[in-house]
């Protein structure tokens, strides 16, 4: 007993407490064997302990602690010894007078049962009875699996009673805010089913938890009984707050889309803890704690780094976010550091990381209700867009259905003129002197036309403006082509007393590989448009072979001297369906398809357009076509046709063809046709009809079969399949498709099955007669 007795404690009667500063002596114990009998009979000496409170933090050796208390008080006084760390593992409090007997032992910690406490309370709470002028001598022995330390405080027994009431009651109002909270967030959670809110509940419950193992408490109330869980519960409830923290940041702040590098830290972090949770099962405390320590710093971190990233990008509910964090991480540290020992323990480090969760709760929960309001706004926002949008579709709409509207009646209108035409000279025809009736009937003819010209217009800007047009490129001889063309133009600027000039320029070639179906397209729909709207003077078109980004093209131009239009009716015009007048009492008649099918046509070629256009001056169109020079193999479509033959007998029939169409008129018109081509002609009525009569002939076979699409009973698609899998001598023979369907993409199905040509009804002679001569050679 060598200690100074200046470095004693000194009880007196105004004291009510006092702590062990500067009267602590330390003996090391690294393999925890020493007892207090071997320390006294070797006369092992203590050493003074430096700090004012004892913590070593994380070690595996044992601690001797020893301090001298003198009662100087005029009176018997009762002390009660209070070490404030409750997750020692093993405490044994030696009490002894000066002349070595000794007067009390306690044995306790957190592997024993809270029941073989001498007093009820959440630290380690010993009594001490000191009589009038007598000294005491106090020995604690310490091992912890946790962080080792033992800030000891000596109470007056009333002062104890009275101080740790309010320290009671301020826990309870603590755990009772955090209640509040859960379940505050817990009903949010229910209303809206937002999985930020779930997260957070859970994070508040873990971290509760936490606070309630860390403190005590949880021992003292809840499992007392079990001193393993008393174990588990600290390393189990850190790694619950790690992953539920970090789950929470993640989808709070939504480091997924808003900060990659911050995500990817996140999840290593809840990953990391949940390794420490697991680790709990399975391996000691000493090391679990060991390994948390250093997982919740790096928790903590990463979330200020999150939540710094995600402000420093714009998003406003990383403001009290970040807020909350930043409290709770100034808390979270200093209590980190005070387990390490680099700052002492007192009320306020080993509460600090309360103090701090308060701050955090309280800023969490503007949080989460400014992400309310930010969602409510948003959700203002995209319901008002949402709104606009719809205000727009449905003026769209109305705009969509006044087209359709006045397209139908446009439709309807100029399908009827050219109707009346045709009814009207079939009625003159039956009525009339054959002179006369050849009359109505050309009448008639050229009203037919007129309707095909106009529904094959509408078919065509169809296929354009939907995207299903196929470009068909083929071999032709540019100048019978545009002779032919020109022809047909020059007779009606004759019929108005127009002046035409065709003008071929030199650099032509003779052969072209272009589609000259979308060409003749485009052409005849500006030509039409220079010679309705042109009353005097000429129109001249420009043939000549160009360059367009460095490939050839086929340049076309075409000037009138017509009305001409303003900027504004030229933009007006080259939308669908619009005409400069659109009013019944409109001058001009027409679709109002011309213009936009023109830039249909260039868009689907590549090619480009380009009109200039001068009020009662006329107009200006150039059109630019790819193109490339093609050989001189010929086209058998424009072979040279010879005149009409007169209708066959079987006597002097070139070939006999059956003809597989449902329509009775239909197949009046092809027998004729054919007939004159000095062909025998038989009928099917459907496909099933026209595989029946092919099984039945006996004698003969059939050189040539024209087939329609859609009939009943069997398709001419299927029938044309079953005849080629067939062993049929007609397996191999030339089947031509005659059809109704005039889309662009028909003519491939037709090939797909099996047919070899095509051909889009209405039919003319010259066009049979082109497919016979192309598929039997030996009829001509």
């Amino acid at each position: 007993m060598n200690t100074d007795k200046e470095n004693w404690l000194i009880l007196t009667d105004e004291q009510s407490k006092i702590s062990t500063e500067k009267a602590l002596y330390i003996l090391q114990d690294p393999l925890s064997q020493l007892s207090l009998s071997y320390l006294k009979n070797n006369k092992i000496l203590f050493s003074p302990y430096p700090k004012k409170v004892f913590n070593e933090g994380f070690t595996k050796s044992g601690y001797w602690l020893k301090f001298h208390v003198r009662n100087n008080a005029q009176a018997h006084t009762k002390w009660l010894l209070e070490v404030g760390y409750p997750l020692l593992d093993r405490l044994d409090i030696f009490i002894e007078d000066n002349d070595g007997n000794r007067l009390a032992l306690w044995q306790l910690g957190d592997l024993k049962s809270f029941a073989e406490r001498p007093i009820e309370h959440r630290n380690f709470v010993v009594p001490l009875d000191f009589s009038v002028h007598k000294e005491q001598v106090v020995y604690l022995n310490i091992h912890s699996s946790s962080s080792v330390q033992a800030p000891i405080t000596l109470w007056k027994s009333e002062f104890f009673i009275e101080e740790h009431s309010t320290e009671q009651y301020a826990l309870g109002v603590y755990y009772g805010m955090m209640a509040a909270m859960f379940l505050y967030n817990l009903f949010l959670w229910i209303s809206i089913r937002d999985k930020s809110y779930l997260l957070y509940i859970g994070y508040i419950a873990s971290f509760a938890a936490l606070q309630l193992s860390t403190s005590g408490i949880g021992y003292q109330f809840i499992w007392s009984l079990s001193p393993a869980i008393a174990q588990l519960a600290v390393p189990l409830t850190i790694a619950l707050v790690g992953v539920f923290g970090t789950a929470f940041t993640r989808s709070f702040l939504h480091t997924d889309i808003n900060s990659k590098n911050a995500d990817r830290a996140l999840l290593a972090c809840m990953a990391m803890s949940g390794f420490t949770g697991l680790l709990a099962f399975v391996s000691s405390t000493a090391t679990v704690m060991a390994l948390a320590a250093p997982v919740v710093l790096a928790f903590l971190l990463v979330i200020l780094f999150a939540s710094l990233t995600t402000l420093l990008k714009g998003k406003r509910e990383a403001r009290f976010f970040l807020a909350a964090w930043v409290a709770f991480i100034i808390g979270g540290l200093i209590t980190i550091i005070t387990i390490y020992g680099a700052l002492p323990s007192n009320v306020w480090t080993i509460h600090a990381s309360k103090i701090g969760s308060v701050f955090e709760i309280v800023l969490l929960s503007f949080a989460l209700a400014d992400r309310i309001n930010i969602l409510q706004h948003d959700k203002e926002q995209a319901e008002q867009r949402i709104k606009d949008e719809l205000e727009q579709k449905a003026e769209s709409l109305m705009e969509s259905n006044r087209l359709k509207n006045d397209f139908l009646a446009t439709i309807s209108h100029e399908f009827r003129t050219p109707l009346n035409g045709i009814l009207g000279s079939l009625e003159l025809a039956a009525d009339s002197h054959l002179q006369d009736a050849n009359l109505a009937l050309k009448d008639a003819q050229t009203s037919a036309h007129e309707m095909l010209e106009l529904v094959d217009n509408v078919l065509t800007y169809t296929e354009l403006q939907s995207g299903t047009r196929t470009v068909s490129p083929e071999n032709i001889e540019l100048k019978p082509v545009l002779a032919a063309f020109s022809e047909s133009i020059r007779l009606r600027c004759e019929h108005k007393n127009l002046a035409f000039e065709c003008i071929q320029d030199s650099s032509l070639p003779e052969r072209l590989y272009i589609d000259i179906k979308c060409v003749r397209h485009a052409l005849k729909a500006l030509l039409d448009n220079a010679i309705k709207f042109t009353e005097a003077g000429h129109i001249r078109v420009t043939f000549s072979l160009a360059e367009m980004d460095h490939i050839d093209c086929l340049e076309i131009q075409i000037q009138d001297t017509g009305i001409g239009m303003t900027d504004v009716e030229l933009e007006r015009v080259s939308g669908f369906m619009s005409q400069v007048d659109s009013s019944y009492q409109r001058r001009y008649q027409g679709l109002g398809i011309g213009l936009s099918l023109v830039r249909a046509v260039c868009h689907c070629l590549q090619g480009n357009i380009h009109v200039s256009s001068h009020k009662n001056e006329g107009t200006t169109v150039l059109l630019k076509f790819p193109t490339r020079k093609a050989s001189s193999e010929s086209n058998p479509r424009l072979a040279s046709l010879s005149t009409f033959n007169l209708e066959t007998t079987d006597e002097n029939a070139l070939g006999h063809v059956l003809v597989v169409e449902d329509n009775t008129i239909n197949q009046k018109v092809l027998k004729s046709m054919l007939g004159r081509l000095q062909l025998k002609v038989d009928i099917a009525d459907n496909g099933e009809q026209a595989i029946e009569l092919l099984n039945r002939r006996r004698n003969y076979h059939y050189d040539l079969i024209f087939m329609d699409c859609q009939m009943p009973v069997m398709d001419g698609f299927e029938a044309t399949r079953q005849i080629r899998k067939s062993q049929l001598k007609e397996s191999h023979t030339p089947i031509i498709a005659v059809t109704a369907n005039a889309m662009s993409g028909d003519e491939k199905l037709c090939l797909e099955a099996g047919m070899n040509d095509y051909l889009s009804k209405p039919i003319n002679l010259d066009q049979v007669r082109a497919a016979v001569y192309k598929w039997v050679p030996s009829t001509h």
